[in-house]
């Protein structure tokens, strides 16, 4: 195995790791000068309490059915650890999250893939073919910014008792979420972040919902101190006091992208529709298309190969200013 190293070089404009570009919200600050001597140096409670209390309410559910972790990432880890026993199988459709191989391997589970349609739609049927002992599903999925249907969702949940594993963690800016199936489906585990809309993804805040007894196992996996006491007291002031400016910032991300994909099939660009807060471009030459924008000091992250699509760039949505220089470049480069 290797470790995980994003191409990301120094640059003037970073549109690469679909994290927020209009900085934190506003109460970060606040909280970060109101921090107790002793939260600075005393552990925090093993499993963020008082954070875990903050998105129950948040998501009008019981604490007992939320756990947090050292972002996103940390509670699918935790949470493929808790769920599939060593030498079992995950059901994945690719592309996903490039991550979820490396979960897979150092938890000792088989990676089973199953490719995604060419509308970036999976069906359940072929992922129940796969046999899998998990399922991951990414929705929208990164990096093609698709979403899988709510009935194939729910006909995978009715047809398995695997548990099925819903990577969200860009579902604040899509239409449509699976929140609504956490009640009806004993299986499904939903995976949420503070990175992207939340505008926290330098303090690590992750986590998960589902129902109280796989929770608990996903926990326990996952182990104390995930979320540190800083991480803890920001994320909980942003949930009580900056709602309002994270929608502002979801409308403003969604416009911004639609008006971006528009353009961009305007000049001919062949886009995938996305519900994410980033757009992909399908390209000849993924890697020749990114060092000519950041030569020009604008870095978009390219995939080649990808199965199904092939070469792709993906641009995370920014302020205009920056999204309007990526577009100049885009257009030229791939004339």
């Amino acid at each position: 195995m290797r470790q995980y190293h994003p191409h990301r070089p120094p640059t003037r404009v970073d549109l690469s790791d679909n994290t927020s570009l209009w900085g934190p919200p506003p109460s970060v600050r606040r909280t970060l000068a109101t921090l107790s001597d002793a939260q600075l140096s005393r552990y925090p409670t093993p499993y963020a309490d008082a954070l875990t209390a903050a998105l129950a309410t948040h998501h009008a559910t019981s604490p007992e059915r939320v756990v947090t972790g050292c972002g996103s990432d940390d509670v699918l880890d935790s949470a493929i650890r808790a769920c599939c026993d060593a030498g079992g199988s995950i059901g994945v459709a690719v592309p996903t999250f490039s991550v979820i191989p490396s979960f897979a391997a150092v938890n000792d589970v088989e990676l089973r893939e199953v490719e995604l349609r060419r509308d970036g739609t999976v069906r359940a049927d072929d992922l129940l073919a796969s046999g899998a002992g998990l399922y991951y599903l990414c929705s929208p999925n990164n990096p093609t910014g698709t979403c899988v249907e709510l009935d194939e969702l729910r006909a995978l949940l009715s047809k398995t008792d695997a548990i099925v594993l819903l990577d969200e963690a860009y579902a604040d800016f899509a239409e449509h979420d699976a929140m609504s199936l956490l009640d009806e489906f004993d299986t499904l585990v939903i995976v949420r972040t503070l990175s992207k809309a939340f505008g926290l993804a330098g303090l690590r805040v992750g986590y998960g919902l589902g129902q109280p007894d796989v929770v608990a196992g996903i926990a326990i996996s996952r182990g104390p101190y995930k979320v540190g006491g800083i991480a803890e007291a920001v994320a909980i002031g942003v949930l009580e006091h900056d709602l309002d400016w994270v929608r502002d910032r979801i409308a403003e991300v969604r416009a911004l992208r639609d008006e971006l994909t528009t353009r961009l099939v305007d000049h001919g660009l062949r886009v995938i529709t996305s519900e994410a807060n980033f757009v992909a471009v399908l390209v000849d030459d993924a890697t020749k298309v990114r060092d000519q924008l950041l030569a020009a000091g604008v870095l978009a992250r390219a995939y080649s190969s990808l199965p199904v699509f092939g070469d792709l760039v993906r641009i995370t949505i920014g302020p205009r200013d920056q999204l309007d220089e990526a577009f100049e470049l885009l257009i030229g480069s791939v004339r």
